[in-house]
């Protein structure tokens, strides 16, 4: 299970606080960086992967066949592995699962379609900017005040694109991209463009020449891991390649053949466009470089839900995507109408797209309902990955408000955040009313694409594990976490329970009451999660025999004598891979059963001593002995000239610090603490030699 952990002098386990039981540790494997953080496919490339808990991987497998994975060497901080991409592998995040004795971890690694190559250092001022030739995809770490910047050529009349992918593939970087002249002068510079940060800038190029790309931490380093670091790896996509920004209208329905117009640049080679992996492929009608004109239709057997567009020149597939929805709506357009007394007439059930193109934007729609019936105004947009943040209402024809909803991003940094309007309102009387959407904020955009989905409201409820990965230790009891969201009025409780458990894991089943979960934010208020968070128990035997087994979860609820039974969607445990959200592409709990240690030590990765003065260091000791002696700590090597002194810790004192005095010459190197039977993580032990290093 996912818990919090943090080491006093440790940076990286400041970076590591996660979800769950706090009196138990975190053991299973846990995945700070990948580097690079992708490949193109059909490339074999050797990466490496840094985090904690690494040591012993047993192996890294991808969901998908055609990603294979070499294991070639582990310790407790790093895990190296040969990854071969096969040629036909969609372009986009995929997901692979990383074994250790002790757990999984679930992360996503990126494939792309442009040539790939890795930055070199030093590059971080004009006079050394690494030279690179368009298009291209560039791996590179931001470390700490440090500067990637890259001299490519341009020839007047393109537009070229630049995407740094780094929250999206799980980086902790916060990055932004500036383009400079040959003289520094700063020609266009962004910083978050995507909801979960990640900047994104086109750059029209009015004059032939060099010009350079700068890749930059959007703050200094405080005590984090989430700016500059040996931990910030991203990936640059750059050049003159098809991008598509939007689409309208922003779903399609399943069955039918759609019309479908795509805004973005460069697209005039684009031949063709593809939903999913080959789910449907859409026929060009017409395309400019700013604009296509699709025809395509979706058979009545793809599943409703959002896809990812694809769009190919030739054999090429472009490297960015977008999302849209498959459904069983009538995709329509806004108008728009921008005033409530001129309103858009509409007969749901419906799907209305449509932009926030300018600043306090609002579209409004009229539609006819019946005494009693009951609507569902349902918003995607956030979901679809648009920055903006749509508000949604109801009122009566003369503007009284009857209802609204603006689901804002719950900011507690423990749940997922909330994302997009879902308002559910019952019309007592009969007759005519008006929906409006805007922005919350009034911001616009010419890409602030809204889809509003209208329809009568049918109770029903899902079920989401909310972490893919479990580990079990023996004698001790674990909660699963599960969130249960009601949909359309559901109004009664749901029984939640786990089946297919491991030998020697027993569990009961949990309600989930009628009543959204609440939490504190950031800023101690209260906000209301979109579902109710469950934790099932999985009630662990001493003796229950070690080993990875795959749970299953199911859901099963009653209202008006009708009876819902739900099997449960797996998504990524939140932030434990960045801010990538979303379901799993292998739709598996694991749950790893092992052994929980004596002791569990919680350290910094590194002390320096200098000659012959005392160094501090300070760590956690977490017991799950009887916790009665006093514990004696000592290395679990000798070190030669080194002393340690102040090893002994009381019962029921969780902080310990160990003062260690260079008695000699000593060999700089690693080393681990012991307790009884229970070590350390390793710790490098540093010769201080500089002020630097004493501050």
């Amino acid at each position: 299970m996912k818990t919090v952990g943090v080491a006093v002098c440790s940076l990286l386990l400041l970076a590591l606080a996660a979800r769950g039981d706090a009196n138990l540790p975190e053991l299973g494997p846990q995945v700070i960086s990948v580097f690079p953080l992708g490949a193109r496919q059909g490339e074999t490339l050797e990466v490496q992967i840094l985090g904690r808990n690494l040591n012993d991987t047993r192996d890294l497998t991808f969901a998908r066949p055609d990603i294979q994975a070499q294991l070639l060497s582990s310790d407790f901080f790093s895990v190296k592995v040969r990854i071969s991409v096969g040629s036909n592998v969609p372009v986009g995040l995929h997901d692979y699962r990383l074994r250790t004795p002790s757990g999984t971890h679930v992360g996503v690694f990126h494939v792309g379609s442009l040539p790939r190559l890795n930055e070199v250092e030093p590059n971080n001022d004009l006079k050394h900017a690494q030279s690179i030739t368009l298009p291209v995809m560039i791996d590179g770490v931001v470390d700490d005040d440090d500067y990637d910047v890259f001299r490519f050529h341009a020839e007047a009349g393109q537009t070229l694109i630049f995407d740094v992918m780094a929250t999206r593939a799980g980086s902790r970087l916060d990055s932004t991209i500036a383009i400079l002249d040959e003289h520094a002068a700063e020609l266009d510079f962004i910083d978050d463009y995507y909801i979960h940060k990640d900047p994104y800038l086109s750059f029209a190029v009015k004059k032939t020449g060099d010009y350079f790309v700068r890749v930059a931490a959007a703050t200094e380093p405080i005590a984090t891991l989430v700016d500059g670091s040996r931990y910030s790896s991203y990936r640059l996509v750059a050049g003159a390649v098809p991008h598509m920004l939007h689409v309208l209208p922003a779903g399609a329905r399943r069955g039918a053949t759609s019309e479908l117009k795509i805004s973005g640049l460069n697209l005039g080679k684009v031949d063709r466009v593809v939903l999913g992996e080959l789910l449907a492929e859409g026929k060009v009608v017409s395309a400019t470089a700013d604009s296509l004109t699709i025809r395509m239709g979706v058979p009545g057997s793809v599943a409703p839900g959002r896809y990812p567009l694809r769009a190919f020149a030739g054999s090429v597939e472009a490297p960015l995507q977008i999302q849209m929805v498959v459904s069983d709506l009538d995709e329509k357009l806004a108008t728009p109408a921008r005033y409530r007394e001129h309103p858009q007439n509409i007969t749901f059930p419906v799907a209305l797209s449509g932009v926030f193109d300018e600043k306090k934007a609002r579209d409004f729609f009229a539609f006819d309902v019946r005494a009693g019936e009951r609507l569902v105004f349902d918003v995607d947009s956030m979901k679809l990955g648009f920055l903006d943040d749509p508000l949604v209402a109801v009122y009566t024809p003369e503007g009284k408000l009857l209802a609204s909803h603006d689901d804002r991003l719950q900011q507690n940094g423990d749940e997922p955040p909330n994302l997009d309007s879902y308002l559910v309102y019952t019309f007592e009387k009969a007759g005519r009313y008006i929906a409006m959407i805007r922005d919350c904020a009034e911001r616009g955009n010419p890409n602030y694409v809204y889809r509003l989905a209208i329809y009568p409201a049918r109770p029903d409820f899902d079920l989401k594990s909310l972490t893919p990965e479990l580990t079990l230790f023996r004698g001790r009891t674990v909660p699963l976490p599960v969130r249960v969201r009601r949909f359309g009025g559901w109004s009664t409780p749901v029984e939640v329970w786990a089946e297919n458990l491991p030998p020697g894991v027993t569990t009961e089943k949990m309600t989930a009451e009628p009543k959204d979960t609440i939490v504190k934010d950031n800023c101690a208020l209260d906000r209301q999660l979109d579902g109710t968070n469950v934790y099932i128990p999985m009630h662990v035997a001493a003796d229950a025999p070690a080993g990875d087994y795959t749970i299953r979860l199911h859901a099963r609820g009653v209202l008006y004598g009708r009876v819902v039974e739900r099997t449960a969607e797996i998504v990524y445990w939140w932030e434990h891979v960045g801010k990538v959200t979303g379901v799993v592409e292998d739709q598996k709990v694991v749950a790893t059963v092992t052994e929980l240690p004596a002791v569990v030590f919680e350290a910094p990765e590194a002390v320096s001593v200098a000659p012959g003065k005392v160094a501090r260091l300070q760590f956690l000791v977490r017991r799950y002995d009887d916790g009665k002696s006093t514990l004696k700590i000592e290395p679990e090597a000798p070190i030669e000239g080194v002393k340690f002194e102040n090893n002994e810790v009381p019962p029921g004192k969780p902080n310990a610090e160990l003062k260690l005095t260079a008695t000699g010459a000593f060999k700089p190197g690693w080393f681990k603490l012991r307790a009884g039977s229970s070590v350390s993580p390793p710790i490098e032990l540093k010769l201080q030699t500089s002020q630097e290093d004493e501050q």
